[in-house]
């Protein structure tokens, strides 16, 4: 026999009391007037993009705590397997990121540029979260700080993500740390090092039987980097096809800014070992 639903007492958490829905629904603001019917739209896409990263965050932050217990652990097989899991959830998350680009560009041209002038200096360009997520997969570059000078909490955390050692630090570590690869000399030079690191990923490829819980890792960094280079250039499409070359909101060159981050790479060893395989 079927049953309804239990009817909550007022005393008693809700669906829409647990999400905040009411907060939750009254955050888009339009700032065209009257509000452009596109707008909205525009608006929830962005938010929603900006809780994706606040959750890529929460998941890579878990990687980088379990590389770190697989390091001071003999017997890591666990952590390893948790630090794989989690990145295949930053992998489908990326996924999604890559998708919701397809609902943005619904959008005709002209029923952006309504609204377009609106957001002014606004831009995507700020969002200190991405930003984060660069630092924080070893992307760091410390003039890119003062473009988020105007948001002091959201600064401190970037100048915090800038000093602490990266994902893609802690990996190479815990490689160190497991005797999967040598370590390094602390002065040695930043291409030696590279050289090394790939050298060591081509080893754990080359032991398959021996490495399956380091080269699934390896495989959730490179499809996760993969499906980010596949959003930066989403991104540009998406952004040539909606304003052509104009220059961005926030004072960039628009797409062809864009268009010099398609070479960047979070964990460019894992690609660099990829063609010394292939010269074996």
């Amino acid at each position: 026999m079927t049953k309804s639903p239990i009817a909550p007492n007022a005393d008693q958490l809700t669906y829409g009391a647990y999400l905040r829905v009411p907060e939750l629904i009254n955050l888009q603001q339009p700032q065209s007037s009257p509000p452009h019917h596109d707008e909205l739209l525009f608006i929830i896409i962005h938010q929603t993009y900006e809780l994706w990263f606040k959750q890529l965050l929460h998941e890579l932050d878990a990687v980088v705590a379990n590389l770190r217990a697989a390091s001071s652990h003999h017997e890591s097989r666990d952590e390893v397997y948790e630090a794989a899991r989690l990145l295949r959830r930053c992998t489908e998350i990326a996924r999604v990121l890559v998708e919701q680009f397809t609902i943005l560009e619904t959008m005709l041209p002209t029923h952006f540029l309504a609204f377009r002038d609106k957001l002014r200096p606004a831009s995507g360009f700020q969002s200190e979260q991405f930003r984060e997520i660069e630092f924080l997969c070893g992307m760091k570059d410390e003039k890119m700080l003062r473009f988020h000078e105007a948001s002091p909490e959201m600064h401190a955390e970037l100048q915090r993500r800038l000093r602490e050692p990266s994902l893609r630090d802690v990996f190479f570590e815990a490689l160190v740390s497991l005797g999967v690869m040598s370590p390094l000399a602390e002065d040695a030079a930043e291409e030696e090092k590279y050289k090394a690191r790939a050298l060591a990923i081509r080893a754990i490829y080359s032991d398959e039987r021996g490495n399956r819980d380091w080269i699934d890792v390896c495989e959730r960094l490179t499809e996760f980097d993969e499906l980010i280079v596949s959003w930066r250039l989403r991104h540009i499409q998406m952004v040539e096809r909606t304003i052509g070359v104009r220059l961005g909101t926030g004072g960039s060159s628009g797409a062809s800014y864009l268009k010099m981050t398609l070479d960047k790479k979070f964990f460019p060893e894992l690609w660099e070992a990829r063609t010394m395989l292939t010269e074996s």
